[in-house]
């Protein structure tokens, strides 16, 4: 075994990301349930009120900016530490439901 080898794992570095990675894999795991339970609540009030709630829109944000940061830490992208080391990505403001789901605006013709 050459040094490097053994100076890799002998490191504390080294061994304290496995314990962020097995943190950051629990986390990972509650926030596909939670992704999950988002998606179930936001289909049913889209189907009984005809809306997603925006609340929830704006939570879901900021976890899919939290899941983005769980994936780049675990895969090396990324040293930066996410929730709950680091802070909880900051909510995006979103646009209330004036238009289309595509974003387009519907004009019909008015009958002279």
């Amino acid at each position: 075994m050459d040094d490097k080898t053994e100076d890799n794992l002998k490191s504390k570095s080294t061994w304290s990301r496995l314990l962020y990675i097995i943190l950051y894999a629990i986390c990972f795991n509650v926030a596909e349930i939670v992704l999950a339970a988002i998606a179930i609540i936001q289909f049913f009030s889209s189907l009984i009120t005809g809306t997603p709630l925006h609340q929830l829109r704006t939570f879901g944000t900021a976890l899919s900016e939290y899941i983005k940061q769980l994936v780049e830490f675990l895969t090396y992208a990324s040293h930066d530490k996410p929730f709950p080391v680091g802070e909880w990505p900051k909510e995006k403001a979103l646009a209330k439901e004036d238009e289309d789901e595509d974003g387009t605006v519907i004009i019909t013709p008015t009958s002279k």
